[in-house]
């Protein structure tokens, strides 16, 4: 772990990186789990599912679920949680803090999440954040959400940088092998979701422990 040389853009991870959307997710998920006469999700296991997406998400808490019902689980799953996204979601302590000197040294930022495009924008708006992203994309298409290179890579010429000084930050296994893929630095978060043995056997580049270190990766040496 630890590459050499200062990053000079960051691609970030959404949902247990820069905001604490757990409570969320899972009362979205339990709306449309209930709907369907299914039992309610515990949160820690809503923990350990998300990360790859609504669909994997959905497939995660009804399994066994045929094709029908899961599609309708999954669009439950989705409107449940555009009327509920930013109830009790906010940005994890120090996030402000870090954007706002990421901002200042001229550091681009972007956000890659695999939650769908449209709800990651919305959160984004809502939480106030917009302005400090060059770039906000989320998932648009199955077969391109991350670990896929191809957003990543489309997102670098964007922040016009080449991938070696560009960090994908991010609390998942998914965000490591997005930057590993893309030829970018992965920089995993331990704040977040996915558990910390889990990151370590992954190897990123850089693993830290606190929003404010992030910094540290982005000055010249």
């Amino acid at each position: 772990m630890g590459k050499s040389g200062s990053l000079r853009a960051l691609i970030f991870d959404l949902d247990g990186t820069l905001v604490d959307s757990l409570d969320d997710i899972s009362s979205a998920l339990n709306t449309a789990l209930h709907a369907m006469g299914r039992p309610a999700a515990p949160r820690e296991s809503v923990r350990r599912w998300v990360g790859d997406g609504l669909p994997t998400l959905c497939h995660r808490a009804w399994s066994d679920a045929d094709e029908p019902a899961l599609a309708q689980l999954i669009d439950r799953a989705a409107e449940a949680y555009r009327e509920g996204c930013l109830a009790q979601t906010r940005p994890y302590d120090k996030i402000l803090e870090l954007l706002e000197l990421l901002k200042r040294d001229g550091i681009v930022t972007a956000v890659l999440s695999n939650k769908p495009h449209a709800l990651t924008v919305q959160v984004v708006e809502g939480l106030g954040l917009r302005s400090y992203f060059r770039d906000v994309r989320g998932y648009q298409h199955e077969e391109l959400k991350k670990p896929n290179p191809t957003i990543a890579l489309e997102m670098a010429r964007e922040l016009g940088n080449t991938p070696e000084r560009i960090g994908i930050v991010g609390d998942s296994v998914a965000d490591i092998r997005t930057a590993r893929n893309a030829g970018m630095r992965s920089v995993a978060v331990t704040w977040g979701f996915q558990e910390k043995n889990l990151l370590e056997a992954e190897q990123p580049d850089h693993l830290v422990d606190a929003p404010l270190l992030i910094r540290e990766l982005t000055c010249e040496k």
